[in-house]
């Protein structure tokens, strides 16, 4: 845990007791139509029971919540089969939270824990249309105590935005595509894991709607895909990047515009926004996330030390568009650089792919693993002792005696589990490091 991490909790358990009287506050309310239903979060700062009912002789769905007040503003417009939302006091200190509806439907609602450190409950409501009134009453069902982390896969550019092109042709959104389709097969095969794609196929998605998608479906993680460019042909390797908290590097502020100006393709500027005053917002602080976007950025940027060429040893970063989400870690991957004739061969390369792909799931496997979410499959294994073995890439400096230091393994062990012949290190060379 680190001291910002372990600062957060202290001061979290010494206000609860505090707190606990204090009526419960809906911060936040998201609504989105996808797979053929409309579901509403509701995000609170504390926990709550509710009661879940759907009325027949008026479409509606009722949420009634004790204890709790309305801070965050109801959506204006209707979505989905939801045609308008509104709340009111009733009395026994209870809030009723209506939503008025286009057709008769069913729902089903959950609630979402708090992660470790004491933020995002969540109460979320499913309404399918189609079937009549049957009333569905759900008294805070908790969320499955074995779901899957959600990975949300980016394939950058698409449709009229081709992205960077190579010398012999390779367009930038046709390789990364392809890589993250490997990266999202392989993220469904792994245990408690799950994936969404934010593109499956050849079309145009803007910057901002693409974490959208991630935030409405609750994702744990975004990883955006892409491959760099740049004039020197020579220059090549793979780089991981986050959203800057404040300033970036001459080279990350040239690669985050031209990033940007994706959403700029066939005229359409960010928000209505001119693209400068544009990328000036979005360099503002996302201090909730940023943290743990550069851990999991720097365990998939040492995975890839063991796949290729790495052209910046340390996550950068940059003010890139679709690391804005506030509430999901983000990072964006350059796998490498389309404009080098060499790298521009490799990732035309579906073994090349595959072995990027699996080299992003490690970092973030073992990002899971040791930062494992509460509720989810991968924590009830952690709890359990059942901790995978991790895999370490060495690096420039490294020595096998810190490697064992860091890992917390005896040296003997790690020698053993890797059937090392003495303690020397090469550069790229794959270790075992054995749980527990």
């Amino acid at each position: 845990m680190t001291a910002h991490r372990l600062l957060v909790a202290l001061v979290a358990g010494l206000m609860a007791g505090a707190l606990h009287a204090a009526p419960a506050r809906i911060e936040s309310i998201r609504v989105a139509e996808y797979d053929s239903k409309t579901r509403v979060v509701l995000e609170l700062d504390q926990a709550r029971s509710h009661k879940l009912q759907v009325l027949d002789n008026q479409p509606r769905v009722v949420v009634d919540l004790y204890s709790t007040r309305m801070d965050a503003a109801l959506p204006q417009r209707g979505t989905g089969i939801v045609r308008r939302m509104r709340h009111g006091r009733h009395p026994g200190d209870m809030l009723r939270v209506v939503f008025d509806l286009q057709t008769a439907a069913t729902a089903t609602s959950f609630g979402v824990a708090a992660d470790k450190e004491g933020r995002g409950h969540r109460i979320v409501i499913d309404i399918h249309p189609g079937a009549i009134g049957q009333e569905a009453v759900a008294d805070e069902i908790a969320a499955p105590a074995n779901r899957d982390v959600l990975i949300a896969v980016d394939a950058g550019h698409g449709g009229r935005d081709p992205g960077a092109i190579g010398r012999g042709g390779l367009q930038e959104k046709t390789v990364v595509l392809a890589i993250a389709r490997r990266l999202a097969r392989q993220i469904d095969r792994e245990p408690g894991m799950s994936s969404m794609l934010t593109r499956d196929g050849d079309y145009f998605i803007k910057l901002r709607d693409r974490y959208t998608l991630a935030q409405q479906r609750n994702a744990d993680l975004f990883v955006s895909v892409h491959a760099d460019a740049v004039r020197n042909r020579r220059v090549r390797g793979s780089s991981v990047y986050v959203l800057s908290e404040k300033g970036s590097s001459d080279e990350a502020r040239r690669l985050a515009r031209r990033e940007n100006a994706s959403d700029m393709v066939g005229g359409i500027e960010m928000d209505g926004l001119p693209p400068t005053v544009a990328t000036m917002i979005i360099d503002l602080s996302q201090n909730a996330s940023i943290g743990a976007s550069l851990e999991v950025g720097d365990d998939v940027l040492q995975r890839l030390h063991g796949v290729g060429r790495v052209r910046k040893s340390r996550v950068q970063s940059a003010p890139f568009a679709v690391l804005k989400a506030h509430d999901v870690p983000s990072i964006l991957v350059e796998t490498a650089y389309i404009s080098n004739p060499q790298d521009e061969r490799l990732l035309n390369s579906g073994s090349y792919q595959e072995k990027l792909a699996q080299a992003i799931l490690a970092g973030i496997r073992a990002y899971f693993y040791r930062n494992p979410q509460r509720g989810t499959l991968i924590a009830q294994r952690v709890e359990a002792g059942e901790i995978p073995d991790q895999e370490y890439v060495a690096v420039r400096g490294d020595t096998l005696s810190g490697i064992a230091q860091r890992f917390n393994v005896p040296l003997a062990v790690l020698i053993r589990a890797n059937n090392l012949p003495n303690d020397r290190l090469r550069v790229g060379q794959i270790l075992k490091i054995p749980a527990g």
